[in-house]
């Protein structure tokens, strides 16, 4: 385990696997976003980035799989789930292209570009292939005991925000493993990890 110091979340700790993740190029660009745009001008402290707040969701999303494991065994949540949660924590915003601003000409932009083309969901997931390919993770993940089928697909639905109403259409864990799929973006009632750091920041 490698220890971050977080001004949030204080000392925190984080999978090998996650720290070759947060290592790459296509996570460092987060480094260069900034969470709440312009507001840092009129809010001196508003200033953290995609890149902190990606590593918060990480451990937030840890922090409640094994509040889970401990209080709830009858859940038979693996080790390996409980590190796709985490790695889809850490790499749900690695699409975002903007921050969070409300500048009359991104709105516009941003409602042209989710609309019609891609939900930053769905460029994180790509981001999250291209992460793997060029950075040779696949045999990383594999050595950690992750199936680079069943686990991968876990993990992208993860981040493209879970099961949609309706018949059970995921393929990386059965109906069992349902409420994994409300860590990271909770369709049912909105409150997740995601917010949970996005508020205490």
């Amino acid at each position: 385990m490698k220890i971050f110091n977080d001004p949030i979340h204080g000392q925190i700790e984080l999978h090998p696997l996650l720290v070759k993740m947060i290592d790459t190029p296509q996570f460092q660009r987060l480094r260069h976003i900034k969470q709440l745009g312009t507001k840092y001008l009129v809010y001196p402290g508003a200033t953290h980035t995609r890149f902190e707040h990606s590593i918060g969701v990480a451990h937030l999303a840890g922090c409640l799989v094994k509040s889970l494991q401990e209080k709830q065994p009858e859940l038979n949540i693996t080790r390996q789930e409980s590190l796709c949660v985490q790695i889809a924590a850490l790499c749900h915003d690695m699409g975002e292209k903007h921050e969070h601003s409300f500048c009359v000409y991104r709105i516009i932009i941003l409602f042209y570009i989710y609309d019609h083309l891609l939900q930053h969901e769905e460029v994180s997931v790509k981001m999250f292939h291209c992460m793997r390919k060029k950075n040779g993770l696949d045999k990383v993940m594999k050595d950690c005991g992750l199936n680079l089928h069943e686990d991968i697909t876990f993990i992208e639905e993860l981040i493209l925000k879970g099961q949609k109403d309706g018949q059970w259409s995921m393929r990386g864990r059965d109906e069992a493993k349902s409420f994994l799929y409300e860590i990271v973006a909770n369709k049912v009632n909105g409150i997740d990890v995601d917010k949970w750091d996005y508020l205490a920041r």
